[in-house]
Formats: C-alpha cells, sequence, structure tokens
C-alpha cells in the first residue's frame, strides 16, 4: 500500500467515525463538586453529582435525587450582600442561552452563587434545596454540565 492510499483510507476512515457519531444524543460523564448545601436548615458541606439524567447530594439533613420524574425548576442566584439575592438565571436561561450565564459565572471574581433546584417530594409536595459555590470556577463548571442534564429532564 503505498503513501496515496494510506492517506485517502485515513482520511475516508476519519469522515465515517466523524458521521456515524453526529446526531447522537448527547451524555456528560457524572460531573462530582464539592459544594454546600441547605435543605431547610444551615449550610454545610456536600457532594454533588450530576450527569445527563439525575442530580444527587448529599444534603445535611436528606439525600437529593433529582431526575425527570421529580424536577420542577432550577434558578440559579447571585449574593449582592446579607440582604437580597438576585436571580440570574433559570431552566430557559441555561437550555436556550447558557454562554451569556456562564460568561458572567466566569468573570465573577468574588462572592457566592447558589443553584436552587425545586422537585417534588415522595409526598408530591414542591421543595427547593440550595447548592452554594464560593468558588466561582467550581461554580461554572457546574453550569458547563447543566444545560445537558436540563435538556433531559425539564418538562417541554
Amino acid at each position: 500500500m503505498n503513501i496515496s492510499h494510506k492517506l485517502r483510507f485515513i482520511i475516508s476512515t476519519s469522515i465515517i467515525l466523524i458521521f456515524s457519531f453526529y446526531g447522537l444524543p448527547r451524555k456528560t460523564i457524572a460531573g462530582t463538586h464539592k459544594a454546600i448545601c441547605s435543605f431547610y436548615t444551615d449550610y454545610h458541606p456536600c457532594r454533588v453529582t450530576i450527569s445527563d439524567t439525575h442530580i444527587e447530594a448529599n444534603l445535611p439533613t436528606d439525600y437529593l435525587y433529582v431526575d425527570k420524574t421529580n424536577f420542577l425548576d432550577l434558578k440559579v442566584y447571585e449574593d449582592l450582600g446579607k440582604s437580597s439575592n438576585i436571580v440570574v438565571g433559570t431552566v430557559s436561561t441555561l437550555l436556550l442561552g447558557p454562554v451569556g450565564l456562564l460568561g458572567f459565572l466566569v468573570t465573577k471574581k468574588s462572592g457566592t452563587i447558589d443553584y436552587g433546584v425545586s422537585f417534588k417530594n415522595s409526598r408530591g409536595r414542591k421543595k427547593t434545596a440550595f447548592i452554594r459555590f464560593k468558588n466561582m470556577k467550581a461554580a461554572a463548571k457546574m453550569g458547563e454540565e447543566l444545560p445537558i442534564l436540563l435538556e433531559n429532564i425539564a418538562g417541554d
């Protein structure tokens, strides 16, 4: 096999591989993040795991597991001080325009970011768990993973 044939073989194989992956559902490997979480109590250290089908965390008083069957909403809050928080993103922001929110998270140098995850508990009641980051790089990393999760669990 001469050089020309080898080159054609490599190019054609590469094209076939590229097109075989095109259009497949987007999936992400579960990412684990260190944060501080609250579920109707004070904030305590927790581990948050995000995959393409669910989010889970060891909350201070309970275990959080949210998937398509119990997900209601997600809001992103910026801490402006002790008196109030401002909503900087919602599910639609993360699904339709994640670049702006991620850009905000990357450029923010200090403060806190809270992800408020609303869901139905086993009794059908609305509950909200808060996942807080004081490290903006960690908050942005979680923000990068959320759009894939939300595409799979958010209602139409």
